[in-house]
Parts: C-alpha cells; sequence; structure tokens
C-alpha cells in the first residue's frame, strides 16, 4: 500500500475496505488470531528506569510477585529492587531499652522480571506505555520488552507511520494493514515478537496516539487481511511513481504472491516525495561513486516501470546497489546526458569554435554562454546531438541546461591579434586588436635564455612603439593575459639581411 495514494483514495470518498482491497487484491478481512505482541523496545542497556503514577506489582521469573509504591525505580544487570524487607534496632536513649522498625531491603530478582500498573501507564525511557514491560537480562546488559494488547500496540504504530491529521479512512486503512504487518512478521524464535523501529512498525507507545487515531483503531479493531487463511504479510510504503511494484520486482528471489501485485496508484503524486533529484555526476565521479570504469549509461526496467538494473560499459549493477550508492530515493528514476565538447579550447579573436552538444533523455536543452562574471545566456536548443559554430569575443565558458540540470562547463580562451613589425634599427612597432589591457614586454633570446629588452606602453589605439637596439637573433613580443583575453604572443626573426634594410 501506498500511504499518500490510500490519502488520496481516501479523500476521494474510498473506505479503508476499499482501499486495501485495492492494494492487496483478493485479501480477505478475518478476525485478528494473536490478540497479545511483545514489542522490543531496547537491548544493550546498562541500566533500566521505570516509572509509574500508581502502585507497581513485580513479577519474577519465578512468578512470585512484589508491590511497590508508585514513583521510579531503577535496576541494573543484578535486577534489585526494593521488595525485600528486615527488622532494624532503633537506639531510644530516653528509656533506656531499644526498639525495632522494618525497612526495605533492595534483593536480586531472577530474570526476566515484569512490571504491570494497573492504574496508570508505565514509563521507560520518557516514553509511556500500555500493558506490561518485561527487563531481562542478557550477560551485564539489559533488554526492555513491552507485551501489549494487538490494538493498543496498533494505536501506537498508526501515528508514526502516518500523519494523524489525514482523512478517518486512511488512517484506518493504516491501521488494519499494520495490525496484519505486525501479525504475519512475528518473531517467534525469539523473547519478542517485533522490534519498535523500521525493522518492523515505528512504534511509539502512548504518545503516537491521538483521538483520531484511537478512533480509526476502535473501528478496526481485530482485524487484519488474510489469503488462504494465512495472516497476509502487508507491505506499506510512503509513495510510489505513480504505480505500486510486484513483489518478485522489489525482490527477485521473492515467490509470486497475488496479493503483492502492481496495481495503478496515482494520488501518489500529491507526495512530496512523488518527484525528487535531480541528481548530477560527471562521468569520473560516477564511475568511481559505483566502483565501475566509465562508460555508456544504459538502464533495464522492469514491467511497472521501475529500474531493475544500470549497464554502464561492460558492466551491469542491480538498481538496489545502484541507489544506495548513489544516495537515490528509490528505484523508480531516469537517467539522462548532457555532454558538451569544443574542438580547442583557445582560439585568436576573430577565429571561430566549433562545440559538440549532446542531449540524451532530458528533452530540449539549451545551449548558453557566459561571458565573465555576467548571467548565462541562451544561444541554442539542442535536442539529441547538434553541432553548433561560436565566435567568442573574450574569455566565454559554455554549457547546456535542461529540466533544472546542467552540464560541465567548457571555457574557450581568447587570444588578441598581435603584429609587430620591425620598423628600423632601433625601433620595434605593433599593434593589439583588440585594445587588451595586459602590459607588453619585448624579449630578446640570448644564449641562456630569454631577455627583457623592452616594456611598450599600448595606447588607447592598441599601438605601440618602442626604441630597441635591433640585433641578429630572435625577438618575442608578448602582451599578458587579462580577465577578458588570454595572452598573445608573436615572434620576430632579425637577420643580417633585414637589419641590413633597416633605417
Amino acid at each position: 500500500m501506498s500511504q499518500w495514494g490510500a490519502y488520496g483514495y481516501a479523500r476521494h470518498g474510498w473506505s479503508w475496505q476499499q482501499i486495501v482491497a485495492h492494494y492487496y487484491p483478493g485479501t480477505t478481512v478475518a478476525a485478528a488470531p494473536v490478540q497479545r505482541v511483545r514489542v522490543l523496545l531496547a537491548s544493550g542497556q546498562p541500566r533500566v528506569t521505570i516509572a509509574c503514577a500508581g502502585g507497581i506489582h513485580v513479577n519474577d521469573r519465578t512468578g512470585r510477585g512484589y508491590a511497590l509504591d508508585a514513583g521510579t525505580y531503577g535496576v541494573g544487570p543484578a535486577l534489585k529492587l526494593p521488595v525485600g524487607h528486615k527488622r532494624v534496632r532503633v537506639a531510644n536513649g530516653l528509656h533506656h531499652h531499644d526498639r525495632f522498625a522494618t525497612v526495605p531491603v533492595r534483593r536480586a530478582l531472577p530474570s526476566p522480571i515484569v512490571f504491570d500498573c494497573p492504574a496508570a501507564p508505565l514509563v521507560w525511557n520518557g516514553r509511556a506505555y500500555h500493558g506490561l514491560l518485561v527487563v531481562r537480562r542478557t550477560g551485564h546488559r539489559l533488554a526492555v520488552v513491552n507485551s501489549v494488547s494487538l490494538d493498543d500496540y496498533v494505536g501506537g504504530v498508526v501515528g508514526g507511520e502516518m500523519p494523524h491529521t489525514w482523512s478517518l479512512a486512511a488512517l484506518e486503512a493504516q491501521a488494519v494493514a499494520s495490525r496484519s504487518y505486525a501479525l504475519a512478521t512475528l518473531k517467534p524464535t525469539k523473547h519478542f515478537d517485533l522490534y519498535s523501529d523500521t525493522r518492523s512498525q515505528v512504534y511509539g507507545g502512548i504518545a503516537y496516539e491521538t483521538p483520531g487515531i484511537d478512533f480509526a483503531v476502535r473501528r478496526t479493531a481485530g482485524k487484519v487481511l488474510t489469503w488462504h487463511g494465512r495472516v497476509a504479510t502487508t507491505f506499506f510504503f510512503s509513495t510510489s511513481g505513480g504505480r505500486t511494484a510486484d513483489v518478485r520486482d522489489v525482490w527477485p528471489g521473492a515467490r509470486a504472491v497475488p496479493y503483492l501485485r502492481s496495481v495503478a496508484d496515482p494520488y501518489s503524486a500529491a507526495s512530496p516525495h512523488y518527484r525528487w533529484g535531480p541528481y548530477t555526476f560527471d562521468a569520473t565521479r560516477l564511475a568511481r561513486r559505483l566502483h565501475v570504469p566509465p562508460g555508456a549509461v544504459e538502464v533495464q526496467r522492469a514491467a511497472d516501470g521501475r529500474v531493475e538494473s544500470v549497464r554502464i560499459g561492460s558492466k551491469t549493477i542491480d538498481a538496489d546497489a545502484f541507489r544506495s550508492r548513489l544516495g537515490l530515493a528509490s528505484a523508480w528514476f531516469e537517467v539522462g546526458n548532457l555532454s558538451l565538447t569544443a574542438v580547442r579550447q583557445r582560439v585568436v579573436y576573430g577565429g571561430k569554435v566549433g562545440l559538440t552538444a549532446d542531449e540524451d533523455g532530458l528533452g530540449t536543452a539549451a545551449l548558453q554562454r557566459r561571458i565573465g562574471a555576467g548571467a548565462w545566456k541562451t544561444l541554442a536548443h539542442v535536442r539529441g546531438k547538434r553541432s553548433v559554430e561560436v565566435e567568442p569575443q573574450g574569455a566565454t565558458a559554455y554549457r547546456l541546461a535542461a529540466d533544472g540540470v546542467t552540464g560541465p562547463v567548457v571555457s574557450v580562451q581568447v587570444a588578441p591579434r598581435l603584429r609587430v613589425v620591425a620598423a628600423g634599427r632601433q625601433l620595434m612597432t605593433g599593434q593589439v586588436a583588440p585594445v587588451s589591457r595586459g602590459p607588453a614586454t619585448v624579449w630578446r633570446k640570448v644564449a641562456s635564455g630569454w631577455k627583457v629588452v623592452a616594456h611598450p606602453a599600448v595606447d588607447a589605439e592598441g599601438r605601440f612603439s618602442t626604441p630597441v637596439r635591433l640585433r641578429p637573433g630572435d625577438y618575442r613580443v608578448e602582451v599578458a593575459a587579462t580577465s577578458r583575453f588570454a595572452a598573445a604572443d608573436a615572434k620576430v626573426s632579425v637577420t643580417p639581411r633585414l637589419l641590413a634594410g633597416l633605417r
């Protein structure tokens, strides 16, 4: 049963009988064959404190009973309680003779010991519980079990599994499902029947009870679902993706159970968990999280639409492992891909760059650009695979974006055009286009490497002229990078012949 789906059906006028018949088709409503359950509240406790506002009865393993006054009692592994008495002598100095008084004595009791408080609830760990509390010693630790009537147990479960403000029919359907699931999953070989957490069902005792929940439990008192005379294992959960799963899709090794087949669940869409994600991973991170080499991703689905397994390259991963390793909310998910590559990531101003955009499984994607720290601007729309040519005017970032997901960013650097001329025996000129604010440097190659010989100033038009005593050899002019433009450089080879032709 999908709880949000049950809530939707209840709001549309369905009774609890119609709701459970839809989610567990073929089952029959019957009387519960068990009227009391034992719920493990805690184990491995070094000490246990139990309280009650009324008088307490305690029985030990032998069946011997003791009476305790109202109050709070703590016990350790020795299970000592003030259940014994002894006479002590009280001196009386005035009359020169002694008198005797009876005082309580703490005695160790055989494990387990059972606490009962007929006049008020028992309290353990700050929570109040109906029924009995059983404290059992295991080695040097203690376990606490709540022995409680089946319907009181269900009253402490429904509020932990479903919001108490929901429609009555939904609360009633939850009560029947919880009662059935409890009896179908008892632990007959243990000293308890059920856990108090998600290993069975979330049980909070009296704290989870409300007037609405109490009413729903009373209206369905003692009712369970059966299949061929046995109590049905009525699995339930919060939200489906529009259709519940067949039990074999969840546990492939399970036998076919006719009442645990996939059924439509349209009202589950109201759940805040119906849509989740998206989660984004680059190929390297995805492969690392899944412990497989990078590769193409292919999804295999069950008949109800849930993912059965995911194939990455040559490796196949079952859906549950894939989901848990990536932290996904369920096995109902889509896998899409956004990739963007550039033919080159550096270009001279005025040059063009070819981009290959690839969208798979996400619908139409927007090819976007951002210059510097500016806003992202859409250049084109991509569905499938498309090649796009761009002409960046400065350092530009490109990406694909679709359905709230952004792909990896591709950055393209743009260098200004730089032209340099040996204009005279002692003069070098040049031009930077477009104008860059990066400082210019002239280098001459010497035996030990490159030596700086000038720092020309670039004017507002991008021109520069600097005196340099030219010698035969190689020169390099460099304009440093800025936030907009990459560094640009140009080489000039001064030959004796060139030098002879200069004035």
